[in-house]
């Protein structure tokens, strides 16, 4: 119990410090403990009713945790990395989701969302990796897609392995979270979901993923 409290003092801290929100209508107690309830699996309605917010607030709240994962994949030097994509419907329409972790923290360091998968699409992904590298590129772990050694050749990443096991796990993992995450929701991504507002929602939860590590950590 104790540690939740300190998770949402931790998220009103952070807050008031980034000047998050710039109207006063709900407190930032209300903010912080709403966005932690639907990221801990709750609907933004059964948030809302705990946070004494409507859902539209919520959902709203939550999608700044992207300024969460802004802050948490500035550009630093990197060692390994692992990379992969999660097929999903969207409103019945399949949609891809793109990650990139870094192995020596297991944060995401890149996500996006996209209608196709291709070489074209693996390279527009590799160069958000890129940009939250440092220095010389990282060594790449991938599995057998092949639309990845194309694309990391031409984006500079001249070292890659294809795994299926092993390093990759962390990255597994991380789609693990994203997929019991969905399927908390009774019907999927459905209704105004776009594939703007998924990648949104995609940057909110590594956002908070990150987060949370780095909170363990200090906690600990």
């Amino acid at each position: 119990m104790s540690e939740n409290i300190d998770f949402v003092q931790k998220i009103v801290t952070w807050i008031e410090d980034k000047q998050i929100f710039s109207r006063v209508r709900k407190s930032n107690e209300q903010r912080a403990l709403g966005m932690l309830l639907y990221n801990a699996g709750l609907s933004y309605e059964k948030a809302g009713s705990f946070a004494n917010a409507s859902h539209e607030a919520v959902r709203k709240w939550y999608q700044k945790g992207k300024k969460l994962f802004e802050e948490s994949t500035k550009k630093k030097k990197r060692k390994w990395i692992a990379i992969d994509e999660k097929e999903i419907k969207l409103n019945g329409t399949t949609v891809f989701i793109w990650g990139a972790v870094d192995l020596d923290d297991e944060k995401v360091i890149a996500v996006w969302v996209s209608f196709g998968r291709s070489g074209l699409e693996a390279m527009i992904f590799l160069k958000k990796v890129k940009n939250a590298c440092k220095g010389k590129l990282p060594c790449v772990f991938i599995d057998g897609g092949t639309w990845y050694p194309w694309a990391l050749g031409r984006m500079g990443f001249k070292r890659h392995t294809v795994l299926s096991f092993g390093p990759r796990s962390a990255i597994e993992r991380l789609f693990g979270d994203i997929e019991r995450r969905i399927r908390q929701f009774l019907n999927g991504f459905i209704g105004k979901y776009t594939r703007d507002s998924m990648e949104r929602w995609v940057e909110a939860f590594a956002g908070f993923r990150n987060w949370k590590k780095e909170s363990k950590g200090a906690l600990s």
